[in-house]
C-alpha cells in the first residue's frame, strides 16, 4: 500500500519532531521509556519512522517532556511546515533543471525537421 506525499511527510516530521524534543530536553531513549511509560524499543522504532505513534501515545510522551499537547503539535506543524517548503523548493529545482536541459537539447524546430528527414547530418 503507497501512502501519498503528504502522509509522508507527517511521518517524517513525527519522526524529527520526537527526536528533536527528546534531545531538547537531554533525555536518552531509555531515559523517556522510563518517564513515559513506553518501552525504548517502540520509542527507537518511532525515531527510525519505523512506527507511527498514538494520539494517546503522544500525549504519554508529553507529559513524560513536560510539555503540553498543544506545544507538540505546534511544533510538529513548524517542522511539517518545514519539510513541505524544503520540498517544493527541491521540485522546482528539479523542473528548473530538466526544463534547462530540454531547451538547451532542443535546436531551431526547422533544423530539427530536416535532419529528422535525413537531409541534413548533425555534426
Amino acid at each position: 500500500m503507497s501512502m501519498n506525499y503528504e502522509t509522508v511527510l507527517l511521518h517524517e516530521a513525527i519522526r524529527l519532531l520526537l527526536i528533536s524534543i527528546r534531545q531538547k530536553r537531554s533525555h536518552t531513549q531509555q531515559s523517556l521509556s522510563i518517564e513515559s511509560g513506553i518501552s525504548r524499543q517502540f520509542i527507537s522504532q518511532m525515531e527510525c519512522g519505523k512506527r507511527i505513534p498514538s494520539i494517546d501515545t503522544l500525549s504519554q510522551l508529553a507529559i513524560a517532556l513536560k510539555t503540553s499537547m498543544s506545544s507538540l503539535m505546534d511544533e510538529l506543524d513548524s517542522i511539517y511546515q518545514h519539510l513541505f517548503w524544503q520540498q517544493c523548493a527541491k521540485q522546482n529545482r528539479n523542473s528548473t533543471e530538466n526544463h534547462s536541459k530540454k531547451a538547451a537539447d532542443s535546436t531551431n524546430p526547422s533544423i530539427n525537421y530536416i535532419r529528422k528527414a535525413g537531409g541534413m547530418r548533425r555534426p
